[in-house]
C-alpha cells in the first residue's frame, strides 16, 4: 500500500470519527431538550355542577354533602327537604323527600349505603335504607331547638355519632341504635366560648371533633376517650377555622373561615397543602362550603349559595 493510499483510509476513518462521536452529541443535546410531562397539581379542578330548584335533582339550599364506598354523592337540602344522591359527574340518581325532614342539616353514609341524616328541627337523626325509605329515627336526650347545629357521622363498624354543638355534647349508638356513650368534646366552664362545631369519623377508628374558633381538631376514640389534639396553625394573626371539614384516605380537610381557602393536613396533623380555592368559588369571603372526601380520591365542595358543587382530583 502506497503512502496515498494509506492517507486516504486514515483520513476516511477519522471521518467516520468524528461522524460518530456528533450523532451522539446530537441525540444527547435533543434528549437533554426534550421537555419533561409537567406534573399534575395536588389538587386538580375537574369541574362543577348543580341546577337551582326545588325539584328532585335540583339544589335549594344545600347544608350538607356526603359520599358513599362508590364514589357517589349525597346532598341533604334544607331549602326543599330533599335528599338527593348523584354520580360523581353531578347526574342525578335518587331524590326523597319525608315528613319527618324539616331541617336537615347534616349527612352521612354507612358502608352499606345507608342515608343518615340529623335534623335539629327534630331534635335527633333519622335513617333511611338506599332507597329513601326510612329505617329508624331517634331524638337526643338534650333537646336541641331550631336553632341548634346537628352534626352526624357513622364509622366502619356501624357506629352512629351525633354532635349538639351547643350542648357541647356526643352522643354515641350501637348499630343497633342503642346509645351506648355520650362525652363532652370540649372541657372547660360553661361560660367557655369555644364549642365544637362538626364530627367526623376515619378508617384509622378515630372520632375527629372540629373546633374552629380556637383552630383545633379534636381526636378521641370511639368510647370517647381523648387522644393528641391538633393544633392548626393558619398564616396571618386572627385567622380562623371554617365550620366545615372532611376525613378521608388518612387526610382532613378544613375549610378557612375566609370560606375560599381549603387546609389538608395528614391524620397526625402534619401540613400537607394549602389551596386557594378563589379562581372557582369567587373572589370575595363568603359562606364556608361544606365538604366531602371519597376514597377515590376526589373532593366535592359544596357551593351552597350557587346551588352547585365543585369536583376535584386529590394527586396525593
Amino acid at each position: 500500500m502506497n503512502r496515498l493510499s494509506l492517507l486516504i483510509i486514515c483520513s476516511a476513518l477519522l471521518s467516520c470519527v468524528f461522524l460518530a462521536i456528533g450523532c451522539s452529541d446530537a441525540n444527547v443535546n435533543a434528549s437533554a431538550g426534550t421537555p419533561k410531562a409537567a406534573a399534575a397539581p395536588s389538587l386538580q379542578y375537574v369541574g362543577a355542577w348543580g341546577t337551582k330548584g326545588n325539584d328532585a335533582g335540583q339544589l335549594s339550599n344545600p347544608t350538607s354533602i356526603a359520599t358513599d364506598p362508590l364514589g357517589d354523592i349525597f346532598i341533604a337540602d334544607a331549602g326543599s327537604h330533599f335528599i338527593h344522591k348523584f354520580d360523581p359527574q353531578g347526574t342525578p340518581m335518587l331524590s326523597f323527600q319525608d315528613d319527618w325532614l324539616r331541617n336537615p342539616q347534616s349527612i352521612a353514609i354507612d358502608r352499606g349505603g345507608a342515608i343518615y341524616a340529623a335534623d335539629a328541627a327534630r331534635a335527633g337523626f333519622a335513617v333511611y335504607l338506599p332507597t329513601g325509605d326510612r329505617y329508624h329515627d331517634a331524638r337526643l336526650s338534650s333537646h336541641p331547638s331550631d336553632e341548634d347545629v346537628l352534626s352526624i357521622a357513622v364509622a366502619d363498624d356501624g357506629q352512629i355519632f351525633v354532635l349538639d354543638s351547643d350542648a357541647n355534647q356526643v352522643f354515641s349508638y350501637t348499630p343497633r341504635f342503642r346509645l351506648a356513650h355520650t362525652w363532652r368534646p370540649i372541657s372547660g366552664s360553661q361560660g367557655s366560648k369555644d364549642r365544637p362545631n362538626a364530627i367526623a369519623t376515619s378508617s384509622d377508628g378515630n372520632v375527629y371533633v372540629l373546633a374552629a374558633s380556637t383552630n383545633r381538631i379534636l381526636k378521641f376514640n370511639e368510647d370517647g376517650h381523648p387522644g393528641p389534639e391538633i393544633a392548626v396553625k393558619l398564616p396571618g394573626a386572627g385567622r380562623k377555622l371554617g365550620y366545615q371539614f372532611a376525613v378521608s384516605n388518612g387526610y382532613i380537610f378544613v375549610m378557612d373561615g375566609d370560606g375560599l381557602t381549603l387546609h389538608v393536613l395528614t391524620s397526625d396533623g402534619s401540613p400537607k397543602l394549602d389551596a386557594n380555592l378563589a379562581p372557582q368559588l369567587g373572589q370575595t369571603n363568603r359562606f364556608v362550603p361544606a365538604l366531602a372526601a371519597s376514597s377515590h380520591h376526589e373532593l366535592f365542595v359544596l357551593d351552597s349559595p350557587d346551588s352547585r358543587v365543585l369536583r376535584y382530583r386529590m394527586n396525593f
